[in-house]
C-alpha cells in the first residue's frame, strides 16, 4: 500500500504544480503612467482593473516593466504571457488573443492657450511645429500625412517641457497621461495649457494574451466574464474614479 501511494502522492503534487503554473500569469508592459506606474502601490490604472479581475477567476500574475517594443516582442514570442495595457491592430492579432476592451483612450492635441488656432482637422494644423513620440500609433491619418511638422521625442515629459519654452506649438497624447505628466512635472503651469477641441481619436485599450500559451483562449474568457461582473458590481467604477482626481 504504501508503495502504491507514493506515486500517487507525486502524480498528484505534480499536477497541482502544473495547475498552479497556468494559473499563473506573466505580464510586460513598458511604463505608462497612470495606466502603468510601478512607482504606485497598485501599479496604476491599467493594471489594478486587470489584476483585480485575473483574481476573481482564481489568477496570479506578475509584472515585468520594459520598453514598449522588448515588451510587445516578448509577449509575442511568448517569452511572457500576456501584456495588460495594448491597442489592437491586425498585425497584433497574429500573435496576440484580445480581451473585450475595458479602457477607452482619448487622444487629443495640446497647446499653450496664448496660441490661437481655429482648428476643425488636420490641415488646420500646417505650418505648426508638433512634438510627437516615437513608434507611437495615433491613428492613420495623423501618422502618414506628408504636410505637418512632426518632431519626435522619446518621452511625453520632453515633449511637455518643449512646448512651456515655445520649441515646440504643439504636442499631442492621451489626455489622462499628459495631465498625470503636468501635475507630476509642470504643476505650477497646467493652467497655462490646454487641448483642442475635436480630439483626434479615441482608442480602445485591452488586455491580451500570446497564442503562444496554450490556455490563452481560457484566459481571455475568464478575464472578459470577470470585467463584466466588476462592471455590474460597482468595483470597476471605483478604481477609475481613484485616478480621476
Amino acid at each position: 500500500m504504501y508503495r502504491l501511494l507514493l506515486p500517487l502522492c507525486f502524480l498528484l503534487l505534480n499536477s497541482l504544480a502544473q495547475a498552479n503554473e497556468t494559473r499563473t500569469l506573466r505580464m510586460v508592459s513598458n511604463q505608462w503612467p497612470p495606466y502603468v506606474d510601478s512607482s504606485l502601490a497598485k501599479q496604476g490604472l491599467a493594471i489594478e482593473i486587470v489584476t483585480k479581475a485575473l483574481q476573481k477567476k482564481g489568477y496570479q500574475s506578475t509584472l515585468t516593466i520594459d520598453s514598449w517594443p522588448r515588451a510587445l516582442e516578448g509577449v509575442e514570442i511568448g517569452v511572457f504571457d500576456a501584456t495588460c495595457a495594448i491597442w489592437k491592430t491586425p498585425e497584433r492579432e497574429q500573435d496576440l488573443l484580445f480581451s473585450e476592451p475595458y479602457l477607452k483612450n482619448k487622444i487629443s492635441f495640446l497647446k499653450k492657450k496664448n496660441l490661437n488656432i481655429n482648428y476643425r482637422q488636420l490641415s488646420d494644423l500646417k505650418g505648426f511645429i508638433i512634438g510627437v513620440l516615437r513608434g507611437y500609433a495615433y491613428n492613420d491619418e495623423f501618422t502618414q500625412s506628408r504636410g505637418l511638422m512632426k518632431v519626435p521625442e522619446s518621452y511625453v515629459i520632453q515633449n511637455l517641457q518643449k512646448l512651456n519654452q515655445g520649441a515646440i506649438e504643439l504636442t499631442l497624447g492621451d489626455e489622462l497621461v499628459i495631465n498625470h505628466a503636468l501635475k507630476q512635472y509642470l504643476p505650477k503651469q497646467m493652467h497655462t495649457f490646454e487641448f483642442l477641441s475635436p480630439a483626434l481619436a479615441y482608442k480602445y485599450l485591452y488586455f491580451a494574451v500570446s497564442k503562444s500559451n496554450k490556455n490563452a483562449q481560457a484566459i481571455i474568457d475568464d478575464f472578459n466574464a470577470a470585467l463584466k461582473e466588476m462592471q455590474q458590481d460597482g468595483s470597476y467604477d471605483q478604481i477609475i474614479s481613484h485616478y480621476q482626481h
